[in-house]
């Protein structure tokens, strides 16, 4: 069933492209994904079932929003974390079609050194490896590694160190201040404690966010 209507929303792309590698592209991305549905097809079935019978919508937006993503994927690994993503959405009890459409638009922007980067980060699927180790890799230094970082905070997968130093220094400046003036109100005002603020490092760390924790679960066979 989930095959039919994946082959059937991309017939009508496939006649509209007319350069025999984006053609080829195309077939190899479909079949990809076909494959990792089809692994999947016991475990879905049952699910396809009950969605048909209260939610039409959201089986058929949640495969093109699939196929947005893979038609011109020149990743290969990106369309199977497209394909992962799209069988572990269908498998969830959680029909919530703007978190859906959030998940795959957020992917649509990542590429595979970027996932690799996340996952270096978490212990989930990322073989030991670490920044280091992608750096020496693919011939990057860090400062060039630092832009893929900034870039996965922007998405809200990774979180700087030292901004959640910075939030936290600001949360205690912002009690103390408060205390202050509750005391200076008091006819005998007592003493408040100065905050002990911790200092910023000079050069920045990350940490995976829940968000990326849940990305990477999500798009993982």
């Amino acid at each position: 069933m989930l095959a039919r209507e994946i082959v059937g929303a991309v017939v009508p792309v496939a006649n509209n492209i007319r350069l025999s590698y984006k053609q080829n592209r195309l077939e190899r991305n479909v079949v990809e994904a076909l494959q990792i549905v089809q692994r999947n097809q016991d475990e879905l079935e049952n699910k396809i079932v009950k969605l048909q019978q209260s939610n039409l919508d959201y089986q058929r937006q949640i495969t093109e929003a699939l196929l947005d993503n893979i038609v011109e994927e020149p990743q290969e690994a990106m369309v199977k974390y497209n394909a992962n993503g799209y069988v572990n959405l269908l498998k969830s009890d959680n029909t919530n079609l703007d978190i859906v459409l959030m998940f795959f638009k957020t992917l649509a922007q990542l590429s595979d050194l970027d996932i690799r980067v996340l996952k270096s980060y978490s212990y989930l699927g990322n073989d030991g490896e670490n920044i280091l180790d992608i750096c020496n890799d693919i011939h990057i230094d860090f400062e060039q590694m630092r832009f893929i970082r900034e870039k996965l905070e922007r998405f809200g997968l990774l979180q700087s160190k030292n901004e959640e130093i910075n939030d936290n220094n600001l949360e205690e400046i912002v009690k103390y201040l408060q205390s202050l003036e509750k005391e200076s109100k008091k006819s005998k005002p007592g003493t408040v404690k100065i905050p002990k603020l911790k200092k910023v490092s000079g050069s920045d760390s990350y940490k995976i966010t829940p968000l990326g924790r849940q990305y990477l679960t999500l798009i993982e066979a």
